[in-house]
């Protein structure tokens, strides 16, 4: 059974992932950093989190996503499977084209889901906390629906 070899892969001159490589292929990619830590100093303060919550696009694999744009560019990786930096470039578009769904989203249809949905939890409830999880419930439901219609 063949053993993983991993490289480390550097960005600015800091350590952010590794790239695992088995027989020549690149097999797996890590992240040392969350998706939330925007700073990248190995915590995710409480800012950042709820940057992240808030945000109505999605930065779900962006960190992972970072090494592997960056490790394209590293030429021991490259020696060992040359396809690997097709491979990143796909990544990319299969992200950018999640942020792009993400922001039709907010801009054509958050803002009538909202009020719709803030509608209806008025008349099927009472109470200010009711009508607040029946609104957010019927927003997770149509934003999963549309991201299933797009193929996300």
């Amino acid at each position: 059974m063949a053993s993983i070899e991993w490289l480390g892969i550097s960005q600015y001159s800091k350590l952010i992932g590794a790239v695992g490589i088995i027989d020549r292929h690149a097999c797996i990619v890590v992240s040392f950093y969350e998706d939330q830590d925007g700073n990248q100093d190995g915590t995710v303060s409480a800012g950042e989190w709820l940057a992240s919550k808030l945000s109505p696009i999605s930065i779900e694999g962006h960190a992972t996503l970072q090494v592997a744009m960056a490790a394209k560019y590293n030429l021991r990786l490259l020696e060992k499977d040359a396809d690997f930096a097709r491979w990143a470039d796909q990544q990319f578009l299969k992200f950018a084209s999640g942020l792009v769904m993400d922001g039709i989203y907010a801009a054509y249809f958050s803002r009538g889901v909202s009020l719709i949905g803030g509608g209806m939890a008025r008349m099927i409830t009472s109470g200010m906390v009711k009508e607040f999880i029946v609104k957010k419930g019927f927003e997770t439901v149509v934003k999963e629906a549309f991201q299933a219609a797009v193929g996300r």
